[in-house]
């Protein structure tokens, strides 16, 4: 099979402050756009980097406006870090601008793509012509000093080290000490002030106060800048001392400073992670990013979140303090910007082609072709975003897009198996109704039928037993419907509770009032307590439950059993029990009396086949009013079922 052009090319184009960096990376651009590779923009910063910032930052704009992948990585050797860079991502081609070469004596001859044919000798190494003059990049004082701010502090600083070392030149020359232990003294003074200033500035200073200093104090003729010129090699080398250890120590710092700040950010990125996992819905999962993108950026955040797939009217503003970061941003017409990103997936807003002058960035959380988010970073009031903390940024936003299409893809799998949950529930309901419904309708479909048509033949009594017959399995069907229309309610969640003040003992006389015929053959007893209990509830659903209970009752007893309803205060809690002297429930199934379609295996001989519905209505009922349901067999025989009720506080009112 032919091998396509430009297939497996990957081409680095080195990105720098310099003004031949636009052409570089142009040249780059047209040379992958001719063989069909893909383009890698790469930045190396340095702890002595005196590149400017804005600069770096626009050229880097550009590589990625001319398709390039950007990338920034850190390094005071270039070469080496451009050529480990290269041997680990594939890099075929590499395209970086010709300098011209130093005419100083003191140049080692070595350039950087000499370097890079030594370190990668197997890349391909592409030179862009440079067309500036060596004059214009040959060394300046002013552009090793450029960025750096005056500071009185600092300054203050300064002076005050040289004095100090300065007093304690006086008390070495007092004892006795030789020159030298002087000239140590400056040099220790000089790389104090690189570790407690900021900038490179006040070390030069200060190195420089330090030979002269020296030389006005500790030297003959005192108190005079003319000096022995035996002198002067000793000034020379304190002064190259001086900077050497200022250079030094300034970059240590940096250093350290730098480390630190990678250190912190990389630290965001880490417990953005954590956090994600932890999120437990979508809210939190955007709540995160909102915050970790703050921390990393130290920028203000807002976020549109797409749950409906529309974008909302008002973002979601983070608060830092009691300011938002967007009190001056017309947050309605930069809407636009977040709507057009959604629609194109790309990035809008302030340092982009489209709308620049917008206050903010807006970046899209983008998932497998679907975005859940807009992301808008107050970009307007602060420093340009490194390459650094971009590619941060963007790895965030990843990660929250990974972690709310998780989120979307748990709660889709959690509603089908809910739905299969349902149509199971559907299914074995009606093969339980298509049963049980059976046998009275037959019951009262034949007695029905017998009173129709022989009428004169039966006796007055055999009449009667027909029509009590007819009437119970009339009732039985009348308390299944509303179960099964109570507990349809109740799964579907229209179920709408007409919450009043009642009296506990008044349900339980209404339940004793609308008790199946059957219950006349057991002795029933109550044992209410003598305090007037008061509750928040649905008078007719309560009613229901102490009709299911005792029924329930009645059912799994034989003819003569006691059933006992009783009630008691727990607390703040009513308690409601029905007890009974039956058989009790079957060890190991406790657990499972509430569950819908149960039922028990051992009844009396006049109770019909439930269909396991009445005690899981009961617990629907009683955990909507905020009470609790639970049985327990009691010994010797027996079982009771017991519920709560939260108590309602009695107002009463003196005339």
């Amino acid at each position: 099979m032919p091998v396509k052009k430009g297939e497996g090319e990957r081409i680095l184009v080195c990105v720098s402050a310099s003004p031949t960096s636009v052409d570089v990376i142009r040249r780059a651009s047209s040379l992958s756009h001719a063989i069909g590779a893909e383009l890698i923009a790469i930045y190396v910063e340095s702890t002595d980097d005196q590149d400017d910032a804005k600069t770096v930052h626009d050229h880097l704009l550009l590589a990625e406006r001319c398709g390039a992948k950007l990338t920034t990585i850190f390094g005071n050797d270039p070469a080496t870090a451009i050529a480990q860079y290269a041997r680990v991502s594939g890099i075929t081609k590499i395209v970086l601008g010709k300098s011209p070469r130093r005419r100083s004596p003191f140049a080692s001859g070595e350039t950087l793509m000499s370097r890079l044919n030594e370190l990668a000798p197997d890349v391909e190494i592409v030179i862009v012509p440079n067309r500036l003059t060596a004059d214009a990049r040959r060394f300046s004082l002013v552009h090793i000093l450029r960025g750096e701010h005056l500071s009185f502090f600092d300054l203050l600083k300064t002076l005050l080290i040289l004095a100090v070392c300065t007093g304690a030149g006086f008390l070495f020359t007092r004892v006795g000490l030789a020159i030298t232990n002087i000239v140590l003294i400056y040099i220790l003074g000089v790389m104090g002030v690189a570790l407690l200033t900021t900038g490179l500035g006040y070390s030069l200073l200060s190195s420089v106060l330090a030979v002269l200093v020296f030389n006005f104090f500790f030297t003959e003729p005192y108190y005079s800048l003319r000096s022995s010129p035996d002198y002067f090699a000793t000034f020379a080398v304190m002064l190259a001392a001086a900077l050497l250890s200022s250079s030094l120590t300034s970059r240590i710092k940096a250093q350290s400073i730098q480390t630190a700040n990678k250190a912190y950010q990389t630290e965001v990125l880490l417990s953005t992670s954590q956090l994600l996992q932890k999120a437990e819905d979508r809210d939190a999962i955007l709540r995160v990013a909102q915050r970790q993108l703050s921390r990393l950026l130290e920028h203000s955040v807002l976020c549109y979140d797409l749950s409906d797939n529309a974008l909302p009217e008002k973002p979601a503003l983070l608060e830092i303090g009691q300011d938002n970061g967007f009190s001056d941003v017309p947050l309605d017409r930069e809407r636009e910007l977040a709507a057009w990103v959604v629609q194109n997936k790309k990035h809008a807003g302030h340092g982009t082609r489209v709308r620049p002058e917008a206050k903010c960035l807006y970046m899209a959380v983008c998932g497998e072709g679907r975005v859940w988010a807009v992301m808008g970073i107050r970009a307007d009031n602060a420093p340009p975003i490194d390459e650094y903390r971009k590619n941060l940024m963007i790895s965030i936003l990843d990660e929250c897009a990974l972690a709310l299409e998780k989120d979307h893809m748990t709660r889709e799998k959690q509603r089908m198996e809910e739905s299969a949950r349902q149509e199971t529930l559907r299914a074995n309901l009606l093969r339980s109704i298509s049963h049980d419904l059976r046998t009275p309708l037959t019951s009262i479909s034949g007695n029905a039928a017998i009173l129709l048509e022989n009428p004169e033949q039966l006796g007055e009594n055999t009449r009667q037993e027909l029509y009590a017959s007819i009437y119970d399995d009339a009732i039985w069907l009348n308390g299944l419907v509303e179960n099964l229309l109570t507990i349809t309610r109740t799964e579907n969640g229209t179920m709408k509770l007409n919450m009043q003040t009642e009296l506990i003992s008044d349900a339980v006389e209404e339940a004793l009032r609308h008790l199946d015929r059957n219950v006349a053959r057991r002795h029933i007893s109550a044992a209410l307590s003598e305090e007037m209990l008061m509750a928040r509830m649905d008078a007719g659903l309560i009613v229901q439950v102490l009709i299911n209970l005792i029924n329930n009752a009645v059912k799994y007893t034989p003819e003569g059993a006691e059933i006992t309803i009783g009630t008691a205060r727990e607390g703040d809690h009513a308690l409601v029990w029905v007890e009974d002297n039956g058989q009790g429930v079957p060890p190991g199934d406790e657990g499972k009396v509430f569950d819908m379609f149960y039922t028990g295996v051992k009844r009396s001989p006049d109770s019909r086949r439930g269909i396991g519905l009445g005690l899981a209505l009961c617990r629907s009922i009683v955990q909507a009013h905020g009470g609790e349901i639970s049985m327990k067999n009691i010994q010797p025989h027996g079982a009771r079922f017991w519920f709560t009720l939260p108590l309602a506080e009695v107002k009463t009112y003196e005339q």
